[in-house]
């Protein structure tokens, strides 16, 4: 057993002496490693569903009449629990995490709080950083404020005396924010003054009689803003969500208009490639091909069970003679051929539709070349065309590939048969 690993079982039993002793304040942990992940993280734009609010009051209602609540540091205080106050005045920092946060005392510094619902009612001489599914904002924040939650409302005694960014789902602005405020949301009210610029987006926006907005605003909604006569814009009103839904029809109208043009010279240039080689296969072998379209004809059932055989039977063959190590080279080549082969016997089955097709409208299954080209041309432009088809056009193509590789099968071994 090696030093390092002695140690490590030494602080493993230390660990778990300590964790059954302090179960209790153990506890306490998970709240506190949140906070610390909010208060590390950057701003973020994100909105809370009104199940997490009710679910979080819930819990802050169902805790017990005698809350544990663990506390860190004395300037910056750390604090989490089921429902955390301040009780007294924070020279430095605070930062909590709980149930419910309650902040009934001021704070000089920064606060950071992460809870189910977070009451301010005495002010914060810094920034505030807050996430919570209620949040009731009564005090002044010194600095700027960065929220995010289900239910957020600023009263109106509220004065930010920075920028403020806000996401949530329902936004309720009483008080004023000295600086720029940006609020991502599903609805929208402002009845307070705002010193700075203003940029919304939000289903439903409303501006109420107190509003004042000192700067530009600008807004991204599917409806107009709602103002009172009162309300009072100093800069521009912009809307941008209609440009922007126009600019997005068009160019998703020019992408699948693109797209459609490349899928047709696709589909052109693969039925071209397909009666080309087609073509190649009747002028270099016309006694085969013709031959395995008749066998197909005489021996539609025993075409079609040949060539399902061969379909799943030929990767498996290659498989087992890759595995014998000895038949790599005829394994490998196997399956380099397999899909030639399964076009070929695709191109067979069209070559077996033209002929039928020929022999039941003109009487005769062959004629010249030139005449019998053509025929190939409208067989595969047919069964290109049925291919589309959802489901039924796949499995008449299967069919068509089946029959022919087994067709295909049956004539080379009859003449094989017939020469020897």
């Amino acid at each position: 057993m090696t030093p390092s690993t002695t140690l490590q079982q030494r602080t493993s039993a230390s660990l778990m002496s300590r964790l059954s002793a302090g179960l209790r304040r153990a506890r306490l942990l998970a709240p506190l490693l949140a906070l610390a992940c909010l208060c590390a993280a950057p701003a973020a734009h994100a909105q809370f569903s009104a199940a997490g609010s009710a679910a979080a009051e819930s819990a802050a209602e169902s805790a017990g009449r005698r809350d544990a609540v663990a506390s860190y540091g004395k300037r910056n205080v750390y604090r989490a629990g089921r429902t955390v106050r301040v009780g007294s005045t924070i020279e430095g920092d605070f930062h909590a995490a709980g149930s419910r946060v309650v902040i009934d005392a001021g704070i000089q510094g920064d606060a950071s709080l992460l809870g189910g619902a977070v009451e301010l009612r005495s002010p914060i001489g810094g920034d505030l950083r807050t996430a919570a599914g209620k949040l009731s904002l009564d005090a002044n924040v010194g600095g700027d404020a960065l929220i995010a939650g289900s239910e957020i409302s600023l009263g109106r005694a509220v004065r930010v005396g920075g920028d403020a960014l806000i996401a949530g789902r329902s936004v309720e602005i009483a008080g004023s924010v000295g600086g720029d405020l940006t609020v991502y949301a599903q609805q929208v009210v402002i009845a307070g003054p705002i010193g700075g610029k203003v940029h919304l987006v939000a289903e439903e926006i409303e501006l109420l009689e107190g509003a004042r907005i000192g700067g530009t605003l600008s807004y991204t909604s599917p409806n107009e803003i709602k103002r009172a006569p009162a309300s009072v814009i100093a800069g521009e009103v912009t809307r941008t969500e209609r440009e922007q839904k126009i600019n997005r029809e068009a160019n998703e109208r020019r992408r699948t208009e693109g797209s459609m043009r490349w899928d047709l010279l696709g589909i052109l240039l693969w039925s071209v490639g397909l009666f080309l080689f087609a073509a190649a296969m009747m002028s270099v072998f016309p006694g085969a091909t013709t031959a395995a379209a008749q066998r197909i004809s005489a021996e539609p059932l025993a075409s079609l069970g040949l060539g399902f055989a061969l379909l799943v039977g030929t990767p498996v063959a290659a498989g087992l003679a890759i595995m014998t190590i000895v038949g790599i080279p005829l394994g490998a080549s196997a399956l380099a051929l397999y899909p030639v082969l399964l076009l070929v016997g695709y191109l067979n089955g069209v070559w077996s539709v033209a002929l039928r097709a020929r022999l039941a409208l003109v009487g005769t299954p062959t004629g010249s070349r030139p005449a019998m080209l053509l025929w190939l041309a409208g067989a595969l432009v047919v069964v290109l065309l049925v291919g589309i088809v959802p489901f039924l056009g796949w499995i008449i193509s299967a069919w068509i590939t089946l029959v022919g590789l087994g067709g295909m099968t049956l004539s080379l071994w009859q003449s094989r048969r017939s020469a020897s």
